[in-house]
């Protein structure tokens, strides 16, 4: 079974094992995130994602972290094509563009090791940038990886610490989004939680002003509009069936 949703074979980056290793970076394959419908997203990427993706608060209650659907069923991204290219034009979620390298976090929830992916079809002894000069150093490629590594770590406890003020504030409710292909039974997502319009509606004074100097306000606004995209999604899903039934 995979960890960490879309990593076969994470590995600690060692510079003696790894010293020889390449990544082939033409032709980028999303092949490895053609099983999973949704993934983690951060705060800064919620005006971006949200013009393309329902983004929902997903996990266990008091636990619950934003992520953006990429499919109606379980094990299917509707964004992944046959030959593993990501829908042209489409957003790429920075969860999906760190890989094949991942920063894995200790028990303290303070110390993080850079693992790979040793499971990934782009990784070559023969072709590709290496990640170590010759010399051991980190090349250009692994120093960028590790840059946006680093960030996506700062984004997720910038994250963490929005949702918990909507937790706070009591804004998050239990939802279940219904869905109505063109062809076929209606189907209905759940599982997961949304920020309640009502409630937003009904907050006042200070906590309603933070929200807003915080900029909060701007991310939820940005979260319920996203959740029309369940629609898209729909569409999306008719368009895939109705290719296959003509082939």
């Amino acid at each position: 079974m995979k960890q960490l949703l879309i990593y076969d074979r994470p590995r600690q980056l060692n510079r003696a094992a790894h010293r020889g290793l390449r990544l082939v970076t033409a032709g980028t394959s999303h092949a490895f995130a053609r099983g999973v419908n949704s993934v983690p997203v951060v705060a800064a990427e919620f005006a971006r994602a949200g013009l393309e993706y329902p983004i929902v608060f997903a996990g266990q209650p008091g636990q619950e972290q934003p992520a953006v659907l990429l499919g109606l069923h379980g094990a299917d991204n509707l964004f992944v094509d046959d030959a593993g290219q990501w829908a042209q034009d489409a957003y790429v979620p920075a969860f999906i563009r760190r890989y094949p390298f991942v920063l894995a976090e200790g028990d303290n929830g303070e110390d993080f090791t850079v693992c790979v992916d040793e499971g990934y079809a782009g990784f070559a002894r023969d072709q590709g940038e290496p990640l170590f000069n010759d010399d051991g150093s980190d090349t250009e490629l692994l120093a960028h990886a590790l840059r946006f590594l680093s960030d996506f770590q700062a984004g997720l406890g910038e994250t963490r610490a929005f949702t918990a003020r909507l937790r706070a504030l009591g804004l998050l409710e239990t939802r279940t989004l219904h869905v109505q292909p063109a062809q076929g039974a209606p189907s209905t997502l759940d599982g997961f939680q949304v920020v309640s319009a009502e409630r937003l509606a009904a907050l006042k004074g200070k906590p309603l002003a933070t929200l807003h100097a915080s900029g909060d306000l701007g991310l939820v606004h940005a979260h319920l509009h996203s959740l029309h995209n369940v629609q898209r999604l729909s569409a999306r899903l008719d368009r895939r069936r109705a290719a296959v039934a003509v082939n």
